[in-house]
């Protein structure tokens, strides 16, 4: 049964890889085909064993040295994703570099021992390339590298996600919820593999006992299947250098006054000219009908009304659909027409963020007693 959960996952994740090679030109479809088809390696390594292939002579040594591979592609896919691959300061070669050369060694090992029919031969040329001690090696730096790559994505992602918040009310925006579940399930695998990698290494478990294993490589295969079906849907965005590298100007000490002032500002742009209906409004804009810094607007926002700027704007398209359906006067128009006038540009986020703001669906609200 598990070989058949596997073998259904590796067939999965070539075909979500060829069809993202194929009918997408994005650099971040590219790097996600690259993570499944990593990933699908990884698991036929589990396969050698329980197929028994491991002890025939053409699987024998099989070079699938791709433990270093999908860490750093996972990173440069979060990076891409959000619009900001070409700024990496480093070249993206350098990143996968340690998988080459761990690759090159897998490969020498593979081609000294193909030609040998006897098992114990080919263990014998192995053991004087080191292959045993190259692949503890290999282990360790393993869980190092999600460790560093698993923080780098993470990091990246809540710096985002931080900028999105802060300064984009435009609902089209991705959040990238399923990223982050992909973050957390690849956190739990490293977990997965430190405790795995101390059982074998530290308490000889491996020799007699494989489940270990066997669960690392379904969790392995429950993450092939998650991004198999993600894989179509994503998009992505061309970001300020503020998102890409997490810098924005410091913010001067604000005097009550000042905070005052900018809040009144606020409210007339808010209340009476109701800048909300604008679906794309953005803070940059926000603060240049204010005259001020877009950092001093931020600063306002979060000390007088205790929210992010997206919140704050989508608390006023909220209240004026309540207003209109509440008032019945535009009966004409469906609840969607109601959201799209009153500033939100899709049905989806609509309905995601007035159930927020109210614990209930539109529908739910309008046909509750006044």
């Amino acid at each position: 049964m598990f070989d058949v959960i596997v073998l259904i996952g590796i067939l999965q994740g070539l075909i979500a890889s060829v069809q993202l090679f194929f009918n997408s030109r994005r650099n971040a479809d590219k790097l996600l085909a690259w993570i499944l088809l990593t990933t699908v390696l990884l698991n036929c390594k589990i396969l050698l064993h329980t197929l028994g292939l491991w002890n025939t002579r053409f699987f024998r040594y099989f070079p699938l040295a791709v433990d270093l591979t999908i860490q750093p592609l996972l990173y440069l896919y979060v990076v891409s994703i959000t619009g900001s691959l070409p700024k990496l300061r480093r070249p993206v070669i350098l990143h996968l570099l340690p998988s080459f050369l761990l690759m090159g060694h897998a490969l020498l090992v593979y081609v000294r021992v193909l030609p040998l029919d006897d098992l114990s031969e080919k263990s014998k040329v192995a053991a004087a390339l080191a292959y045993n001690p190259v692949k503890e090696i290999e282990d360790y730096l393993s869980v190092l590298s999600f460790g560093v790559y698993l923080f780098l994505s993470i990091r990246h992602l809540k710096m985002y996600r931080s900028w999105l918040y802060d300064t984009i009310s435009d609902s089209s925006y991705p959040t990238y919820g399923w990223l982050r579940n992909l973050l957390l399930l690849m956190s739990g695998l490293t977990i997965l593999l430190l405790a795995n990698i101390t059982l074998d290494y530290g308490m000889n478990y491996g020799q007699a006992n494989f489940f270990h294993w066997q669960l690392f490589y379904f969790l392995m295969t429950v993450i092939v299947y998650y991004i198999g079906f993600q894989a179509s849907k994503q998009t992505t965005l061309s970001l300020p250098a503020a998102v890409i590298t997490g810098k924005t100007d410091p913010v001067a000490p604000v005097s009550p006054e000042k905070l005052l002032q900018v809040r009144t500002a606020i409210e007339v742009l808010l209340e009476k000219e109701k800048i909300y209906r604008n679906p794309t409004i953005t803070l940059a804009e926000m603060a240049r009908r204010l005259d001020v810094s877009a950092n001093v607007l931020s600063f306002t926002i979060s000390k007088s009304y205790e929210k992010n700027f997206r919140d704050l704007i989508n608390e006023y398209r909220v209240e004026e659909v309540k207003d209109k359906l509440a008032s019945g006067h535009l009966s004409h128009l469906s609840i969607l027409g109601i959201a799209l006038d009153s500033g939100f540009n899709s049905e989806a986020s609509f309905y995601r963020v007035f159930k927020k703001h109210t614990h209930r669906s539109p529908k739910e609200f309008q046909e509750q007693p006044r």
